[in-house]
């Protein structure tokens, strides 16, 4: 326990570090804290309560590829995008994984289901994928659309577990997510980046957390 609480404190130091970066446009600290603090909490998934081993083997698969996304998205271009994206997908698929094997309420999913029907609707389908379309054509749309499927699929099967801290992180998650979508392929938002930012930090800690101690 003191170790799970020392090494949150240290991803939320870090976090804040990151949040002071993008804000300020600090792209030099940015590439250091950003992936510092995806790498802390993977650290977190590997030791954090007292999950059974396949829950945490496919808990740490998502952390690390969500390391990886990180990485992927602080490069430039849609190649870089599009390598996060896929390492982003293979991480929620992960994440899926562990909370299949934590436990599936179908009662408990169904606020997961209201609430990513309001997100996608809410000018993802209309708004962003044609936004995706006109950026790179029938390829990038259609990879930004399955992305929202696994995100969708990721969001219900955390919320199924019925450990409410993992619900809350990957709605988090699937916030930050649509807001970054919206910001490439439709149009900036107040803030610069912290609201993509913020959310994705909080949504990772409190999914891990919350998948290793359910």
């Amino acid at each position: 326990m003191t170790s799970t609480v020392l090494l949150v404190s240290a991803a939320a130091a870090l976090a804040f570090i990151d949040w002071w970066a993008v804000a300020r446009s600090n792209r030099r600290l940015e590439v250091i804290a950003k992936p510092a603090t995806m790498a802390v909490l993977v650290t977190v998934a590997v030791v954090a309560g007292d999950a059974p081993g396949d829950v945490r083997v496919w808990l740490v698969i998502g952390a690390v590829f969500g390391l990886i996304g990180d990485v992927a998205l602080l490069g430039r271009g849609e190649t870089a995008f599009m390598s996060g994206l896929a390492a982003f997908a293979i991480g929620h698929l992960a994440y899926v994984i562990s909370a299949t094997l934590v436990g599936f309420d179908p009662l408990w999913a169904l606020p997961g289901l209201a609430f990513m029907v309001a997100l996608l609707g809410y000018r993802f389908v209309g708004r962003t994928v044609p936004g995706a379309h006109r950026h790179g054509g029938i390829v990038l749309a259609g990879a930004v659309a399955f992305y929202a499927a696994v995100i969708s699929a990721m969001v219900l099967t955390s919320w199924a577990t019925a450990a409410w801290i993992a619900a809350l992180g990957a709605t988090l998650f699937a916030v930050s997510d649509w807001v970054l979508g919206y910001q490439r392929f439709v149009a900036p938002l107040p803030g610069r980046n912290l609201p993509v930012i913020v959310p994705y930090h909080v949504g990772q800690a409190l999914l891990i957390l919350g998948l290793a101690t359910a």
